[in-house]
């Protein structure tokens, strides 16, 4: 598993919390430890654009104007997978 991400217990799940750097939507995945595929289920009101610099923001713009702008915020695995989901 990557060093930047932190595993707290909670209940039968554990919760994995992502830096900005590797999610910046600030996602929070609920896993039941090696889960693999997920389904979002909450949009995060936060447009992805606005945390990136300016620069970044114009090319992404021009080479992903068809792209949605929103992020969505939550995931819930649905799949076991033999992979870790922090990979």
């Amino acid at each position: 598993m990557a060093g930047r991400v932190k595993w707290v217990r909670y209940g039968l799940r554990e919760i994995a919390s992502k830096g900005r750097r590797e999610c910046i939507d600030q996602c929070r995945i609920d896993v039941s430890e090696k889960l693999g595929r997920y389904v979002a289920t909450e949009l995060l009101l936060t447009n992805a654009r606005s945390l990136r610099s300016d620069r970044a923001s114009a090319r992404a713009r021009s080479l992903r104007s068809d792209r949605a702008e929103w992020t969505l915020g939550r995931y819930v695995a649905t799949e076991r997978n033999t992979h870790s989901v922090a990979a």
